[in-house]
């Protein structure tokens, strides 16, 4: 039976070296060239992270290493299961589980898609949104095969509406242009109810792939055998793609697909961007890099992301357009940075702390009664979404982010408590969080819902004690936690 992918605890990372130089950097405002001699300035990071607790509750990290002790003896630093995945709940096409973020899915000769509809839950996955096409003639997933060892199997949920195909053809490739079928003809069960949901899987395992290179999965609509729907039309037929999924052995990415640098340089005066870029950094290293700048007074921000998602960060535009944000769902995300102030009058080097711009919030419950049958817990954003603008604190909301957090926790006796890191940004004023939980049961049948509702700012813990079932509201008592920068709980009950 194929497995879900096995994530390693998270643990702090500490600043190491890999260089960022102007050849190698993605950079989106080009340097002065004015005349102006320019000037080396050296950038060093100093360490920002000593001991961050994991996220998720001791059962679940327990129940990781049961099944990495399952998977097939590659060594300790692979795991089976969903090399990608995309479950669209976030009505994006960033993946749920990527092992590179080379990755893209076009559809008509290179359009992006950005239609979404109703989707179907697959295991914890709820049933979100779905990618919706209209007249489709292909779709193509890329898939670069970094780090995988064993390609297994290619599996998705697929509907179509009245006038919507029946069937469909899937191709492959590692080129992108010569494609040989997977299998011509693959068939609807379901056809006579507008949108119902069809299954397939494909076996990947008799392919001789080569793992260095990308692989392309097409598909290929045709009006195949209708049932009772109506007439195939090519041009308003609908078609939707959930769950979309790679399986096979990679090697461990330490809970974090995404490792990021970003920095922009601001002229201080003027509040242009001067600089701007982006680049990988390699787990628990994060080094020196050198920028070359004309004398001057500058204003730098440096963010950097351990996470499974990028970041929203523009970059392009001036200061007063700049911000930062994380994608709610993202919720196991290490997010520091800083912004700096520095004027340039020769060669020189600067010394850059990073801080914690996110908080941790966790929920203990104190109920007496058992709450292993709840199995999952859904936490909603009750608050506008969060993102941070340190030019602009006035800033009308960039965001649409209607992500949610879904929480598989493994209630015991001993373990009543789950953790997620939620994005803030650098403030000294508290900003306010509501937060909207639901438990469900084994299947997956509504239990409870409760809201609970706090202040913070940065670099604290926030704590929720109190009953997660019984009591309306739970009377949570919230307490804040200053060692971190703060820990804050609210019992509720």
């Amino acid at each position: 039976m194929m497995k879900r992918p096995i994530h390693s605890v998270w643990y702090s990372f500490s600043i190491l070296f890999i260089m960022l130089n102007m050849a190698s950097c993605k950079k989106n405002a080009v340097e002065p060239d004015d005349g102006q001699e320019s000037y080396t300035i050296g950038f060093k990071f100093q360490e920002f992270e000593h001991l961050v607790s994991p996220l998720g509750t001791k059962a679940q990290r327990a129940g990781d290493v049961e099944k990495r002790s399952t998977a097939k003896n590659f060594n300790q630093n692979t795991y089976e299961g969903y090399i990608y995945y995309w479950s669209f709940n976030a009505e994006s096409l960033m993946p749920d589980s990527y092992p590179s973020t080379h990755w893209n899915i076009t559809y008509n000769q290179g359009l992006i898609p950005d239609e979404y509809g109703t989707g179907w839950s697959y295991e914890s996955y709820i049933a979100g949104r779905a990618l919706s096409l209209k007249g489709l003639k292909e779709l193509i997933f890329k898939m670069p095969l970094t780090k995988v060892l064993e390609v297994h199997e290619l599996a998705f949920d697929v509907s179509s509406s009245g006038t919507g195909p029946k069937g469909f053809s899937l191709l492959f490739s590692q080129d992108g242009e010569s494609y040989t079928a997977l299998k011509d003809n693959n068939q609807f069960t379901n056809t006579n109810t507008p949108q119902a949901r069809n299954s397939f899987a494909f076996s990947l395992e008799e392919l001789s792939l080569d793992l260095s290179a990308d692989l392309y999965v097409k598909l290929i609509p045709q009006a195949g055998n209708r049932g009772s729907a109506g007439d195939y039309n090519d041009v308003t037929g609908i078609m939707r793609i959930d769950n979309f999924r790679l399986s096979g052995i990679a090697e461990e990415i330490a809970d974090a697909s995404v490792r990021r640098v970003h920095y922009h340089i601001f002229d201080a005066v003027t509040k242009n961007l001067v600089l701007s870029g982006a680049d990988h950094f390699r787990e628990g290293a994060l080094s020196d890099f050198q920028l070359t700048l004309p004398a001057g007074d500058y204003i730098a921000s440096f963010v950097t992301n351990v996470s499974n998602a990028e970041l929203n960060i523009p970059e392009t535009g001036n200061a007063a357009a700049y911000f930062i944000a994380n994608t709610f769902a993202n919720h196991k995300a290490k997010i520091f940075g800083v912004l700096d102030t520095f004027s340039v009058n020769g060669d020189m080097q600067k010394d850059i702390e990073l801080s914690r711009y996110y908080s941790e919030v966790r929920f203990a419950f104190t109920d007496a009664a058992d709450l292993s049958h709840v199995a999952k817990l859904v936490v909603k954003q009750g608050h506008e979404p969060q993102f941070y603008a340190p030019f602009q604190p006035v800033m009308n909301n960039p965001v649409d982010d209607l992500s949610e957090i879904v929480i598989l926790p493994g209630f015991s006796e001993d373990i009543r408590e789950v953790f997620f890191n939620q994005f803030i940004g650098y403030t000294t004023i508290a900003v306010p969080l509501t937060y909207i939980v639901e438990a469900y049961d084994v299947s997956d049948e509504l239990i409870t819902t409760f809201q609970v509702d706090s202040e913070i700012h940065n670099n604290m813990q926030l704590l929720f004690r109190g009953k997660l079932l019984d009591t309306p509201n739970g009377g949570f008592v919230v307490r804040l936690n200053e060692n971190w920068d703060g820990e804050k709980q609210v019992d509720f009950n």
